[in-house]
């Protein structure tokens, strides 16, 4: 058994694996409840063999993670940072330095490579929504990336004068109430530019979408698409696989 860490830009996502066979899908914890109470009363009862992370530049609260990790385990585990890579599983980065792409966009092109072999449209809706393009070849295109839906609602709320920030939903489509229109502006500017790089694909291209709005996004897209709720997760599952 495994237990596979993704500290992404605002959660923590974790789960339970058989080399590449979920067993568990733990509960995601915003940040704010990273602490090393709350993380040894979750895993206290686990026995892991290998324990696989991926981090994204959160150095502080990885070093929480570590020290629960020293706490409960020490040395009787193996221990993984995940790694951007050049080249690895079928996947050719097409970033100029491969090393700046960040891990969990790298981890999620793996994932995805493994899944299908057509022409691939892959989209991280999270805290930012992140696009990246692998051809028939495992070749990375490249990618983009723009705000999320929660943070393009934030930058709002925070540099413009009387547009508030709200976590509450509303109808979609044109608005009478300065909410609502900023819930459905978000939501169309993200959708817009999914399919403005859709557009632009081979007519076969599959789009797989993953995060945490993810099924908000796609319920709102022109094109056909499949939600994978955990890409990264299950990337890191597979470089973990090969980790001794």
């Amino acid at each position: 058994m495994n237990l596979l860490l993704d500290l992404g830009n605002s959660r923590l996502k974790w789960a339970l694996y058989d080399n590449t066979t979920l067993i568990k899908q733990g509960k995601s914890l915003p940040h704010s409840e990273l602490t090393t109470k709350q993380l040894t009363q979750l895993w206290q009862d686990l026995h892991p063999e290998k324990i696989g992370i991926s981090c994204v530049g959160k150095t502080d609260l990885l070093r929480c993670i570590e020290s629960v990790i020293d706490d409960l385990w020490g040395n009787t585990v193996l221990r993984f940072h995940a790694q951007t890579q050049a080249h690895a599983f079928d996947v050719q980065n097409g970033y100029l330095h491969p090393e700046k792409l960040g891990v969990d966009r790298w981890l999620a092109l793996i994932a995805a490579r493994q899944k299908t072999l057509t022409h691939t449209c892959i989209v991280d809706c999270g805290t930012a929504v992140t696009v990246d393009i692998l051809d028939t070849k495992g070749q990375h295109e490249g990618g983009l990336i723009c705000a999320g839906l929660n943070l393009m609602q934030h930058a709002l709320a925070c540099h413009t004068a009387d547009l508030p920030f709200s976590t509450q939903t509303h109808p979609i489509g044109l608005a009478k109430e300065t909410n609502a229109a900023i819930y459905s502006g978000t939501l169309f500017a993200a959708c817009g530019l999914i399919e403005h790089i859709m557009a632009k694909q081979p007519k076969n291209t599959t789009l797989l979408l993953t995060g945490g709005d993810a099924p908000l996004i796609a319920m709102h897209l022109n094109y056909p698409c499949t939600i994978e709720s955990e890409l990264v997760l299950q990337g890191l599952a597979l470089t973990l696989q090969s980790f001794k």
